[in-house]
């Protein structure tokens, strides 16, 4: 009688045994097929590989994927017995990423010139990427270009998404000096300021008058000249200016001339370094002159010191800001 109960019990216990046995291995093949963290990039289809589990179960998903917005979704697989309950919830984790950079298309201009304003559009056709809108891109530097000098000139471009991928465009540009062509750019909208003509030697010339008492002008020679009109003490009016030519302005050329009445005049001509930087600019006498008027030469240069240093720094200006190209 006790070997029976005895062994009823063992046959209990190993039924007991089997039917966890069993159940554990049921669980046991409950898994997410593939990669927990997804990695997708935009635009590519999203395939979900599932989860594997027994027939019997029931699986119920949760989330969705848009491969065409970058981001992590959050995917949620859920298994169920046949009576309703949750034996497990597994996850995955899939992120849409932008890893391409930019892309261009470069312009077909070969020459570009000294002082012109010049945008991102002047040397690429195109521009684009595969995510982002034309407007969303980052675009360095995002100042106009202007070449401030002649010459073979370096050109970089860096175009960046909001992801963070970048592509650069660089090119070795000439740029070309024409003081015509650039008052012209430069006073597109006041013409008015401009005039051009003929010296009596046959050279031609452009002029800017700046305002009623400043002009500048341009010979074809290369030479470029700033006059300042002034009142004067010794005569009916006096004016300095400063000439020379463009890339030697080192050996520039400064007049005081002082008009009398009719065609009278008296005039100083000294020669000195116009593209130095001065905290103060003066001169004792005069390399030459023309003394028509018999005016005392210590009256003309104390009249002209005191405004010698303003109009250099006036015309430094003119030539560095308004027509955006170096004072050399």
């Amino acid at each position: 009688m006790k070997v029976r109960v005895f062994i009823r019990l063992v046959m209990i216990i190993l039924s007991s045994l089997i039917l966890v046995a069993c159940d554990t291995n049921q669980k046991d093949i409950i898994r997410i097929n593939g990669e927990v963290n997804y990695i997708l990039e935009v635009g590519e289809t999203f395939t979900d590989e599932g989860v594997t589990h027994p027939d019997q179960y029931i699986l119920v998903l949760n989330g969705e994927v848009d491969s065409n917005k970058i981001g992590t979704y959050e995917i949620k697989y859920s298994i169920f017995t046949d009576g309703g309950e949750l034996v497990k919830e597994l996850f995955r984790f899939v992120n849409v990423i932008d890893s391409q950079k930019p892309i261009y298309n470069e312009k077909n201009q070969s020459t570009f010139y000294a002082g012109f304003k010049y945008s991102i559009d002047d040397f690429l056709e195109s521009y684009s990427d595969n995510y982002d809108a034309k407007n969303s891109l980052i675009i360095e530097p995002s100042d106009d270009f202007i070449f401030n000098e002649e010459g073979m000139q370096e050109v970089k471009i860096k175009i960046s998404d909001t992801s963070g991928n970048e592509t650069t465009y660089n090119k070795t540009v000439n740029v070309v000096l024409e003081f015509e062509r650039l008052i012209d750019y430069v006073y597109k909208n006041q013409i008015y300021k401009v005039s051009k003509g003929e010296t009596g030697i046959g050279s031609s010339y452009v002029r800017v008058t700046i305002d009623s008492n400043t002009s500048f002008s341009y010979f074809d020679s290369g030479s470029i000249h700033f006059l300042k009109n002034f009142t004067s003490n010794l005569g009916t009016r006096a004016s300095i200016q400063i000439s020379g030519t463009y890339g030697n302005l080192d050996e520039a050329r400064l007049n005081y001339h002082v008009s009398g009445t009719g065609s009278e005049y008296s005039v100083g001509f000294i020669t000195f370094n116009a593209a130095e930087d001065y905290d103060t600019l003066s001169f004792s006498s005069f390399r030459s002159s023309i003394n028509n008027l018999n005016l005392n030469e210590k009256d003309m240069i104390d009249e002209m010191n005191p405004r010698v240093l303003n109009v250099l720094i006036e015309f430094k200006d003119y030539v560095e800001q308004t027509l955006g190209v170096i004072f050399k």
